[in-house]
């Protein structure tokens, strides 16, 4: 890797926490929303999102933050924790992290769309609040973490941010 690596800052983790808020309130109220109609749901979107970080962790592999502070995917540390557990003496391996990052990205895709009908059933209003809080989670996460990582350049969630930046930020 060819760029230095990013020390986190107190502020860059207070900021990290802020992103946090929205995509908490959208994962448990989908949670509660879900578990309305029947316990197997949020049960399933729960499994979604471990199965998620799993393929997560196969991504980590390699990073220089792999078992420190790193927001990781959707800026939950669940696939940084599960990288240095499962992969702890893995080398990073291009065919190994390219199936992990399509994996992530399709799994990051059913786990937004999964609850959708449900919201829509618990009331159509619910679904662009529901779309609302994600996009507010990207919005405050993205700028403040990926921005500034290290790995952005690798990684499926900083190479999405890498190329939006220039929605959000003016050079």
């Amino acid at each position: 890797m060819d760029q230095k690596v990013y020390n986190w800052t107190k502020k860059d983790k207070w900021r990290y926490l802020l992103s946090l808020l929205p995509l908490i309130v959208m994962f448990f109220g989908t949670v509660y929303i879900l578990a309305t109609y029947s316990t197997y749901l949020p049960v399933m979107f729960v499994a979604l999102y471990i199965i998620l970080n799993v393929f997560q962790a196969g991504c980590c592999v390699g990073c220089p933050y792999q078992g420190k502070y790193c927001p990781a995917l959707l800026g939950v540390y669940l696939g940084n924790i599960l990288s240095i557990t499962l992969y702890k003496n893995r080398q990073k391996d291009p065919k190994f992290f390219k199936f992990n990052e399509t994996a992530c990205g399709i799994l990051v895709f059913a786990l937004f769309i999964f609850p959708l009908y449900w919201v829509y059933k618990s009331g159509w209003y619910l679904v662009p609040i529901y779309l609302l809080l994600i996009a507010a989670h990207f919005i405050l996460f993205m700028p403040t973490q990926c921005e500034k990582c290290s790995y952005n350049k690798t990684c499926p969630g900083g190479k999405a941010w890498l190329s939006c930046r220039g929605l959000f930020i003016s050079k």
